[in-house]
């Protein structure tokens, strides 16, 4: 995809963000990385998501942290550089407000894995980041650490953090996180979540975890 269409792609899927609730106003942020893969794109800081034309969008290099662009960048650049600098298989980052994810966020409770999507889409327990504050690299350190090789972690009195291979399965990533903190939540009032052994988790990632879906079609937008 050319650097043009990824702008507005990430201009879409933060529109998509503040749309399906997933954060109010300016919070949140959300980057792709380049086609070239030495470097990514960034929305704004402080702008609001549907003022925010294609040259808003900040390039930033992810080995030297080098910014390109008329905008200064979201204050969390130097978190989505180094999830990229961790991770090669990321291809999109999406950082959210969303409140029952922040919930567990703010009682610094990771979300186990509940159901078969959380193991198939997360690819194990959702982690809590250690609390640093807001745009430090101590922050981008802890995140780093408690999202590990998985696709979502959740922030200490924050918010929370989806990946993916592109924007669209960092944005579901978001939203399916959301709403297994919902069932989290409905299961506590049921009597309490029952985690899903380790064992079933290997099970479920050699299966259908590999054989879901037709072949080749992107893996972890629908899931059983």
């Amino acid at each position: 995809m050319s650097d043009q269409a990824l702008r507005e792609k990430v201009i879409q899927i933060s529109r998509l963000m503040l749309s399906m609730g997933l954060t109010v106003g300016t919070s949140g942020n959300v980057s792709a990385r380049c086609e070239d893969g030495a470097s990514f794109l960034i929305t704004p800081s402080g702008m609001d998501y549907e003022a925010v034309i294609p040259d808003d969008i900040v390039k930033v290099s992810v080995a030297a942290g080098e910014r390109t662009g008329r905008r200064v960048p979201s204050i969390e650049t130097g978190l989505h550089r180094e999830i990229y600098l961790a991770r090669r298989d990321v291809g999109a980052i999406v950082h959210v407000h969303s409140p029952l994810a922040a919930g567990l966020a703010v009682a610094r409770k990771p979300l186990p894995v509940i159901a078969d999507m959380c193991a198939l889409a997360f690819g194990g327990q959702v982690e809590v980041a250690e609390y640093a504050t807001s745009g430090s690299p101590e922050l981008a350190v802890n995140v780093v650490e408690a999202l590990g090789s998985r696709n979502a972690v959740l922030m200490a009195n924050h918010g929370s953090l989806g990946v993916g291979s592109d924007l669209d399965q960092a944005l579901f990533i978001c939203d399916l996180l959301e709403k297994m903190c919902l069932t989290y939540y409905c299961a506590a009032l049921a009597g309490g979540a029952v985690p899903i052994t380790n064992e079933a988790i290997s099970i479920l990632k050699s299966g259908v975890g590999r054989t879901y879906g037709q072949p080749g079609a992107a893996k972890g937008e629908c899931l059983p």
